[in-house]
């Protein structure tokens, strides 16, 4: 699967990351989309750019009423998931786990 079709597939699907609500899933899976569209961009990001950026779009919901479970144990592993497969697919070697992504929000 190449760039352009990772983020068709990614886009054209109601994933489900576990959140009470379905907006809640709908806000992770913006939220996803958005660090998968950074990393297919043009810039390279280091892992740590990353994981920052997952984390500052996390820090900015994650006190909303509706979504203050993003930081239990499944949203931040399904976040995870799909940011280190768009990692993969645009050439990056990164791997790091749901804990390394919630730790970042506390930071």
């Amino acid at each position: 699967m190449n760039e352009v079709e990772y983020l068709e597939w990614f886009n054209s699907r109601e994933l489900d990351f576990e959140m009470f609500t379905k907006a809640g899933n709908k806000k992770c899976q913006s939220i996803t989309r958005s660090v998968i569209k950074k990393i297919l961009g043009k810039k390279r990001l280091s892992q740590e750019e990353v994981i920052e950026l997952a984390a500052s779009k996390i820090r900015k919901v994650m006190n909303k009423p509706g979504l203050e479970e993003i930081l239990d144990s499944e949203p931040p592993y399904h976040i995870k998931h799909y940011i280190v497969k768009a990692c993969r697919i645009a050439g990056y070697d990164y791997d790091f786990d749901r804990f390394d992504l919630s730790s970042a929000c506390y930071s």
